[in-house]
């Protein structure tokens, strides 16, 4: 009885230190989600404030501000996007379909049945004499 009252408590133990920091990360998580206007937090968001949003320069921002150069020296052409293009539907291929053989009765369990029938109308027969 000591023994299954301190298992429990063991297992009781190791699903608090295992389950209890998974409970409040998820819990932390959910109040991050529900307040988007915060800033981001971490390593990963220090380059994000650095950089500007993609697509938010104009042209006429890119031609005032003057020649771009790579670092060879030549000049770097800007990247114009018109369209995004979506990829095109595809047609859905015909699927080859295997047969089923419908003769597996006949090729593997006939003869068994049929013995087995005769077997049992045998067996009626001799019932119905001695009965």
């Amino acid at each position: 009885m000591e023994m299954l009252v301190l298992m429990f408590v063991c297992g009781l133990a190791v699903a608090t230190l295992v389950f209890w920091p998974l409970l409040h990360r998820a819990q932390r998580k959910a109040a991050e989600t529900q307040q988007p206007e915060a800033a981001p937090r971490g390593k990963h968001a220090l380059g994000a404030a650095a950089a500007p949003a993609a697509g938010t320069e104009t042209a006429e921002k890119t031609e005032g501000e003057g020649e771009k150069t790579d670092r060879e020296g030549e000049p770097t052409q800007p990247v114009k996007i018109d369209e995004a293009i979506a990829p095109q539907p595809r047609e859905p291929e015909p699927m080859v379909m295997p047969e089923i053989p419908t003769d597996i009765f006949e090729a593997r369990y006939q003869a068994k049945f049929n013995r087995s029938k005769r077997r049992l109308e045998r067996l009626r027969s001799e019932i119905s004499k001695a009965g």
